[in-house]
């Protein structure tokens, strides 16, 4: 067992917990299929439970996202013996999310937090205008992040797959978080009650930064 394949399984470890931060933050009870999670609105729950939902959910992120980190850095360093500009392209896109990575979820976190302490005092047209307060703050890095970690690692992946930077079957190129968010949306669809699907997205990231570590 090399180092690649030991940060591949602290990795899932570490992202599923990444990925369990999500659920605090979805309103708790029987699920309904058609509920959008969104920070832009007021969500009247957000009252009937205790700070300790939401500050548990910033706690496991806190703890789970230097997992994703991690992996992506791994990742690099295998990429980097066929491809260092490319490789360097995946560490520059990793650094960038390991700003805005957190920082998103906390703005997720915050605004229960804010509007439980408002709520009884104005109403929620005027809660929700208090709220948007945050959102220019937020806006520009929850744009970059969601390009991030989203969208540039799987799309630098992929492209070390396909080229042979890492040397890995082509059916490893499902194993990141749009493949992870197509699944988990169809199974919210049928009513399964889903957990993050970012964090399972780098959870599946972990398990080919395994598959790429045994061929080292």
């Amino acid at each position: 067992m090399n180092q690649y394949v030991i940060i591949g399984i602290i990795g899932i470890v570490l992202n599923l917990l990444a990925a369990l931060a999500d659920v605090p933050l979805v309103k708790p009870g029987k699920l309904d299929p058609k509920e959008k999670f969104t920070i832009r609105e007021v969500n009247p729950w957000w009252k009937d439970v205790t700070d300790k939902r939401f500050i548990l959910s910033f706690w496991l992120s806190f703890l789970g996202q230097p997992g994703a980190y991690l992996v992506m850095w791994f990742l690099a360093d295998l990429i980097s013996g066929q491809n260092e500009p490319l490789a360097l392209a995946l560490r520059i896109n990793t650094f960038i999310g390991c700003y805005t990575g957190l920082l998103c979820h906390v703005a997720y976190c915050i605004k229960p937090l804010v509007y439980r302490r408002i709520c009884d005092k104005i109403s929620d047209e005027a809660s929700a205008e208090v709220l948007k307060a945050i959102d220019p703050v937020i806006k520009f890095p929850l744009i970059i992040g969601f390009i991030s970690l989203w969208l540039g690692g799987t799309v630098i992946i992929s492209i070390a797959i396909l080229t042979g930077a890492l040397p890995v079957s082509k059916w490893c190129l499902l194993l990141n978080p749009v493949v992870s968010i197509i699944v988990l949306m169809l199974l919210k669809k049928l009513g399964v009650r889903i957990i993050g699907p970012l964090g399972v997205g780098f959870m599946l990231f972990s398990v080919l930064l395994i598959i790429a570590g045994t061929g080292v």
